[in-house]
């Protein structure tokens, strides 16, 4: 530590690899290996195509996460010691321009990559999703539209990350992606968006004072409450249905944990939480979305082994 009680800062890949939250990651992560997972009983997994989708897909969300906070920084969002920056900013190892520039580098690295995986896998149709990710990814918070800073930031992250990485890693390896592909991917958006919220839940005093319209601070303290719960809740629900229509193989019943898990967290939101209360929600949300897709995916290899 430095005099001034800052940490040293590191060599270029550290401050790279401090740059893009590297702990989140997981949520790109895990969408990409549960689309390769629900193939396993189809026999279609490709391990290249699969292994390129996954570095794709963590690029995306790394581009993402970097301009967040460049365009957070400028405008004052994270202007606070409870936000969410990244080490490399709030260090000020790097500013917002220099964020900007590692972004946009990530962004274009995952373009040359998803290039090569669509043209590879002989599904050129493929390059639209490419182009959707990527401009939604830069749209979130960078001007003019600022998704992320509308009420529209929930939708925005959780089907690009959940849905869209799930089916765009299957869709890349598979002729024909198999109805479960929805299934498995539809509690993965919800605990994604579940995800934002606590952050914006837990923001919403301080985005309110710059301009950060997000929809918690739209709504009234039990509102909020409730679309966590709604989120989160909803997870058990969908994968009720899943099974009751046969959408996910029965091997995929060990999800009753994680929707045991995601009813327990719902029911601990309160109007009365305070910054840090709304932080261990967000980490129990990122758990949960970690928990439920490597369930779903150990339940969709193991359905293809013979007994």
């Amino acid at each position: 530590m430095t005099a001034a009680g800052a940490t040293a800062r590191p060599g270029r890949a550290g401050v790279l690899w401090a740059s893009v939250r590297p702990r989140s990651l997981t949520v790109a992560a895990v969408s990409s290996v549960l689309g390769t997972a629900a193939l396993v009983p189809e026999h279609s997994v490709q391990p290249l195509i699969a292994a390129g989708s996954l570095l794709l897909a963590m690029l995306l969300q790394a581009a993402t996460n970097v301009l967040n906070d460049a365009e957070d920084a400028l405008t004052g969002a994270d202007d606070y010691a409870g936000s969410g920056a990244s080490q490399a900013m709030r260090q000020r190892w790097i500013g917002a321009a220099q964020a900007r520039v590692i972004a946009a580098w990530l962004f274009g690295t995952a373009a040359v990559l998803g290039v090569a995986i669509a043209l590879g896998a002989h599904r050129p149709a493929l390059l639209l999703l490419g182009v959707v990710a990527i401009v939604v990814g830069w749209a979130y918070t960078a001007p003019p539209l600022r998704l992320a800073y509308r009420p529209f930031g929930e939708a925005a992250s959780g089907l690009p990350m959940g849905v869209g990485i799930v089916w765009g890693t299957a869709a890349a390896q598979a002729p024909a992606v198999p109805f479960s592909v929805w299934w498995a991917a539809a509690p993965l958006a919800l605990l994604t968006a579940a995800i934002l919220h606590a952050n914006n839940a837990r923001d919403r005093t301080h985005d309110a004072t710059v301009g950060k319209r997000t929809l918690a601070t739209q709504l009234s303290d039990d509102g909020v409450v409730v679309e966590f719960r709604m989120l989160t809740g909803g997870v058990a629900v969908v994968l009720g249905a899943a099974f009751l229509t046969r959408g996910l193989p029965l091997w995929c019943l060990g999800t009753v944990v994680p929707a045991a898990l995601a009813l327990r967290t719902a029911a601990r939101a309160r109007s009365d939480l305070d910054g840090r209360g709304w932080t261990m929600l967000l980490i129990a949300a990122v758990q949960l979305h970690l928990l439920t897709g490597l369930t779903l995916a150990a339940g969709f290899v193991l359905s293809a082994l013979r007994w």
